[in-house]
């Protein structure tokens, strides 16, 4: 998969996806991504996107101002 923003490789990795909710900032550690070998940019298949968003989702019910969660152990 090439990149397209610049067409440079992509190659798996992880990252730190944080989101800001209305009352609440959710940091999601060792998030799987590809990201870019030239550009350094970041995206995420269809999976994970929909992985990250019922996280998300679990921590707006918890009501907590910050919620740091590891994505392998949500």
């Amino acid at each position: 998969m090439t990149c397209f923003f610049c067409k440079g490789s992509m190659v798996e990795s992880t990252t730190i996806h944080t989101v800001e909710l209305k009352n609440c900032i959710v940091v999601i550690k060792n998030a799987p991504c590809l990201k870019c070998d030239q550009c350094g940019k970041e995206t995420f298949t269809f999976e994970v996107t929909q992985r990250l968003e019922k996280i998300i989702d679990k921590c707006k019910e918890a009501l907590a101002e910050i919620a740091v969660v590891n994505y392998s152990a949500a």
